[in-house]
């Protein structure tokens, strides 16, 4: 299987890019790509997507439509997703009904330092590609208190069988909502 985790964070020690990491760790038998450069792109306007097409983004979209599946990990700012991810799903759902995330399944995982882990951020992230077009998997994980259960050199051992049992359970104990 192709999977794409792309990390909603460029912060040098993420832990959402951990978590994406971790997503690759996991899946030795797949092709697994995670990207943790969104600030390569630039901020969406219709301007800017009038002039062409950047080279960051015709890359970016190249690699959502080469994956099977595209796993999203998002930080949470202020009860949200970060300005930096919106600005990928905005470039990546254009153009309007040819969007490359249109039809194509979506595995939402958050992380955060609060005792909630990023869930509101995922639930509008999971409401936006919804919007959007593309095939959301109903499951996910939120991983609280994540500079204490990602940030350390093992990440704690229940997150990683949390994440195993999830991946296994959306990727290859369902294959009909990766191919639909």
């Amino acid at each position: 299987m192709n999977i794409l985790a792309i990390s909603g964070s460029t912060r040098q020690g993420s832990l959402n890019t951990r978590l994406a990491l971790l997503v690759a760790e996991l899946r030795p038998a797949d092709v697994v790509t995670v990207v943790s450069d969104l600030d390569r792109l630039p901020f969406y306007d219709a301007d800017q997507e009038a002039a062409g097409t950047p080279q960051a983004l015709a890359e970016l979209r190249a690699t959502v439509t080469a994956a099977d599946v595209v796993v999203v990990v998002t930080p949470e700012y202020n009860g949200t997703v970060p300005g930096l991810l919106g600005n990928a799903v905005d470039w990546l759902s254009r153009p309007p009904r040819q969007s490359v995330l249109r039809g194509k399944p979506v595995l939402v995982l958050s992380a955060s330092p609060t005792p909630y882990g990023g869930t509101w951020a995922a639930e509008h992230l999971r409401s936006v590609l919804t919007r959007v077009g593309a095939t959301v998997l109903p499951a996910g994980l939120s991983v609280a208190d994540a500079h204490r259960r990602l940030g350390s050199a093992e990440p704690d051992r229940q997150v990683v069988a949390d994440l195993a049992d999830l991946l296994v359970e959306t990727l290859d104990s369902a294959p009909q909502a990766i191919s639909a």
